[in-house]
């Protein structure tokens, strides 16, 4: 078997999930690894073993991923690059195309579990994985995949990193807690530690992370920590929102030697306001929140006139705007006026999702500062009430969705992250360097 390619904390896990997968029938293996940390090399290992174990009797192995491309494919290449050499050592020559690769008379299938894949009338006899399992729909995966191994009793291993708590992988976990097969435990966690104490450069790179995104930002907890994140709960903790206090004021308008960005979130229909969020650049890209102006009322394009001047007694360097739905004809207005310092964001679940997670990540790590709430300004007040009371839940795909409470507004939330995304869009000041004489 190929287990000496992997490093200690590989191997731990890979001796048991290969006798496991060898020897146990109608079973769900289940692992949690972090991310970067060779959970794809350790897939690639197993199914090679499980190929060349099969070789001669032969059989079919099922590996699904959310995607084809680049996931499956992925999987695929690197089950290559592992098996060949070891099939040579066995005087074996696999056969491979773009989803399939044959060892003997053992094959291992690669596909895509997204919903729109056709992937009927495939059989799993050895063994059935999934990849990033928390990223595929439990009902899917029951419907489609489940079933290939129901005449023949294989196994699964569902593997990757915990999400919402209620994902495909995480079910599964929960069913197998404390229970065993042919006295081997079906769960499998490997620790960041255990990973750093093999490659210390890793315990560097999770380090990294966790300044970047704070200790507490969801997405940190799940890929590192392996801790789910609530269905449900607010944008940003307690704990977040008192790193944001900063000890600044509102300003009326900007001063000397100082640098803005902008975010703009246009009203939508009903009652929501137009916001404009405006921050100064401080030290390390921390966005410093020192003005806002609101309007009410439809004619958008209207405004722009308005917002150009505005953004020109600033000296706006950047400004975001939301150009989706009648956002568009605003941010189509505005080019003319703003030219190359105008960033048109298409709102879509993708990319509000980025915009949260940038937004949760800057308020973790105190790259985001507001004036305290304490003062009278009611623009101010309206935004700490909305950054309050916003509410985050996790989707499948490692999106995150927000929006404010029923009957409530997220315009000034909004305007933040499009603030922060101008902050980020940047260019990196450049260092005077002296010439060598």
């Amino acid at each position: 078997m190929a287990a000496p390619l992997l490093r200690p904390y590989q191997r731990r896990v890979f001796l048991p999930l290969c006798r496991g997968l060898l020897t146990v029938r109608h079973e769900q293996f289940t692992l949690l690894m972090p991310r970067q940390s060779g959970k794809n090399q350790l897939a690639a290992t197993i199914v090679t073993a499980l190929l060349l174990a099969h070789a001669r009797r032969g059989g079919s192995i099922v590996i699904c991923a959310p995607t084809f491309r680049p996931q499956a494919a992925i999987s695929l290449e690197r089950t290559r690059a592992i098996l060949e050499p070891a099939a040579r050592r066995a005087r074996l020559q696999p056969q491979i195309d773009e989803h399939r690769i044959r060892c003997g008379n053992a094959e291992a299938v690669f596909l895509s579990a997204s919903g729109h894949a056709q992937v009927a009338g495939h059989t799993a006899s050895i063994a059935l994985l999934a990849d990033e399992a928390q990223d595929i729909d439990p009902d899917w995966f029951d419907r489609q995949f489940r079933p290939m191994a129901a005449s023949t009793g294989a196994p699964a291993l569902l593997f990757g990193t915990p999400w919402d708590g209620d994902s495909l992988l995480e079910r599964a976990i929960a069913r197998n807690a404390g229970r065993t097969a042919a006295g081997l435990p079906l769960h499998y966690t490997v620790s960041w530690q255990e990973v750093a104490r093999d490659v210390p450069i890793y315990g560097q790179y999770v380090e990294r992370e966790r300044q970047r995104l704070g200790a507490q930002n969801p997405l940190y907890l799940s890929q590192y920590e392996l801790i789910a994140s609530r269905t449900s709960a607010r944008l940003l903790s307690a704990e977040s929102l008192a790193r944001i206090e900063g000890g600044h004021a509102l300003l009326e308008g900007p001063r000397a030697g100082e640098r803005y960005v902008a975010g703009l979130d246009p009203a939508g229909t009903g009652p929501d306001a137009t916001v404009l969020a405006i921050g100064r650049i401080q030290p390390g890209r921390r966005l410093e929140i020192v003005a806002f102006e609101t309007w009410q009322g439809a004619d958008l394009a209207g405004f722009a006139p308005r917002i150009a001047s505005i953004a020109a007694r600033w000296g706006l360097e950047r400004l975001a705007i939301d150009a989706t739905g009648l956002g568009q004809p605003l941010a189509a207005a505005l080019e003319p006026h703003l030219g190359r310092a105008l960033l048109p964001v298409a709102f879509s679940q993708q990319t509000k999702s980025a915009l949260g997670w940038e937004l949760i990540a800057a308020c973790e790590t105190g790259r985001l500062a507001l004036p305290a709430p304490a003062g009278g300004e009611p623009d101010l007040r309206q935004c700490w009430d909305e950054l309050r009371a916003c509410r985050r839940s996790l989707r499948i795909g490692g999106i995150l969705h927000w929006e404010a409470p029923a009957g409530q507004h997220d315009d000034f939330v909004a305007a933040l992250a499009l603030a922060l995304h101008a902050a980020g869009a940047l260019p990196q000041e450049r260092t005077a360097r002296g010439r060598r004489s």
